[in-house]
């Protein structure tokens, strides 16, 4: 089941058998106590209903902190920190313990709120920000008063979360304080001796701001203790976790402020020219400055992969072409790839790839690979033994559908991503010539036309082919599951359509739904008759030695 690289190749951790499971961003998930977008403990339940349903992995999209004015999940302001708006507040014990807290949500204005919050269809990511700012001060300073300041185990433990995160934790915490006095602007416009980080001034700017800066830290450190918390679970539940790594940050982010030499201060990052966008992208995101990177053997990209491993099972390398090569779109000149050199490109992805497979240990890396991709760029995935991503619709050879059966087992196959289109508006998107295409690769005896519309025999014809394929990995979003046309993102596009995405009910609930009880029950059998449940069997190989 495995390929065989040369023997000098570090190979990463494995699966040892054939599993499946569901893609669900965190924002997406309802609850009754949640503030009108999933929460962090919100998982508890998830991981619950995917162990009863025979998942055995819970990808989620990237849930690292963002700007008050920014919803996608790809434009973070870290690398590292996590959103607070995240954080299962009514679950924390701070805010148990907080009158002040207590009393502001208890009022009638704020139960107005959150009643209409939880009941809206998509994610208000603005009005959720301004509900739970105050609640989190509040909360903080019942901490500041009844922990810190008594030295308490739990002040304790802050502080060795501090400690043992200081490599990034302090630049963001001040970072963070430093957006906040600014109104928000980009670094950039920021005073000069903050803009260029003259030590004097922020020394004096963390004496002058101590307990806000703590704030910033205790944050990071409650929504820790409660990723934790669902690990833990996770584990007793054989599911796996597998979060998603951006490729980028935003510019304006903790990470290019506080090492501007690791980033271009002019050059941003796109993608080249291809079938769906004949104009290519500029995604206005920084170029890596590869030579101090390299320089520091990756320490950036290490450090990312230490945390990941304590928050992930799995990890999602976002655009895992750019670590070969990046479409650069210059302030001067035309665009291109840089390095421009094949062998520079190759050097650089193994040498990318070897870093963060030694700094991953049992966590399992899976390379995004779509779009347009160098075949050298999966002769290398191959070798490392790094899974890429099989997309029904897109597994074709000369306009023929393949059959997933002969998918490699080291991969990850899907029905789509959050950035494609539903199984159910895809169908309704395509022509007739590609649905007749898309049928012939089906079981013959369906005796379904293309004609015809999207049903739920259709449905789950597709979806037992994809699960008898011969991928270790088989992953469907939570609404192709479903059967729902909501599509999470469309690539390219601005707008309120984006990232907002929320499941109907609970998903306990949804059982219990006439519309979907009998497919989720469907979808429980295709699982166990295709063997791809494992009970409490142990799921991953350690790593390879090289």
């Amino acid at each position: 089941m495995r390929n065989h690289p040369d023997q000098h190749t570090i190979r990463p951790a494995s699966l040892n058998r054939k599993i499946c499971g569901t893609m669900i961003p965190l924002f997406s998930i309802r609850s009754e106590t949640n503030f009108g977008i999933g929460e962090i403990l919100d998982l508890l339940p998830v991981i619950d209903w995917m162990a009863d349903h025979h998942l055995h992995l819970l990808q989620i999209l990237p849930v690292y902190e963002t700007s008050p004015m920014e919803t996608s999940p790809y434009q973070a302001l870290s690398g590292f920190a996590l959103d607070p708006i995240y954080l299962s507040l009514l679950a924390w014990d701070d805010f148990k313990k907080s009158d002040a807290a207590n009393r502001t949500f208890s009022s009638p204005s704020i139960q107005e709120t959150l009643h209409r919050l939880r009941a809206n269809k998509d994610v208000s990511y603005e009005a959720i920000r301004r509900l739970k700012a105050p609640l989190l001060e509040q909360t903080f300073r019942s901490f500041l008063d009844e922990e810190w300041k008594k030295n308490t185990g739990r002040a304790r433990s802050l502080q060795r979360f501090i400690d043992a995160h200081s490599d990034w934790l302090e630049d963001y915490a001040l970072f963070r304080l430093l957006k906040e006095k600014n109104d928000w602007r980009y670094w950039k416009e920021w005073p000069a001796p903050y803009r260029n980080r003259s030590k004097p001034e922020l020394k004096k700017l963390q004496d002058q701001e101590e307990e806000r800066l703590l704030f910033f830290k205790y944050l990071q450190w409650a929504l820790a203790e409660q990723w934790k918390e669902v690990r833990e679970h996770a584990k007793r539940r054989n599911v796996l976790l597998m979060g998603d790594l951006p490729f980028l940050v935003s510019g304006d982010s903790a990470d290019v402020w506080s090492h501007p030499h690791s980033f271009s201060a002019v050059d941003s990052v796109g993608a080249p020219p291809d079938v769906f966008n004949d104009k290519g992208q500029d995604w206005g995101l920084p170029l890596f400055n590869w030579k101090v990177m390299e320089k520091r053997n990756f320490l950036w990209w290490r450090l990312r992969i230490r945390q990941a491993r304590e928050q992930y099972d799995l990890i999602r390398l976002d655009h895992v072409v750019g670590f070969y090569r990046v479409w650069v779109i210059p302030k001067d000149g035309p665009p291109h790839f840089e390095p421009s050199e094949e062998n520079e490109q190759i050097k650089r992805g193994r040498q990318l790839l070897s870093a963060i497979i030694e700094e991953a240990g049992m966590c399992i890396p899976v390379a995004e690979d779509l779009g347009v991709i160098p075949d050298f760029v999966r002769e290398t995935l191959t070798r490392f033994e790094i899974a890429g991503h099989k997309v029904l619709r897109w597994e074709k050879r000369d306009q023929v559908y393949l059959d997933p059966k002969d998918y490699p087992f080291i991969s990850l196959a899907t029905t789509g991503t959050h950035d494609t289109s539903t199984l159910m508006n895809w169908w309704n998107e395509i022509s007739l010539e590609e649905r007749a295409a898309f049928l012939s690769m089906l079981d013959e005896g369906l005796e379904l036309t293309p004609e015809a519309p999207f049903s739920d025999r259709l449905h789950q014809a597709i979806l037992e082919r994809l699960i008898r394929s011969g991928s270790s990995l088989v992953l469907f979003p939570i609404q192709d599951i479903l059967g729902l046309p909501d599509q999470i993102n469309i690539p390219a596009t601005v707008g309120l359509h984006n990232w907002r995405f929320r499941l109907p009910a609970p998903l306990h609930d949804l059982d219990r739904l006439p519309p979907f009880t009998e497919k989720l029950a469907s979808f429980r059998s295709l699982i166990d008759r295709h063997l791809r449940y494992a009970g409490s069997e142990t799921l991953m190989t350690p790593p390879s030695p090289p």
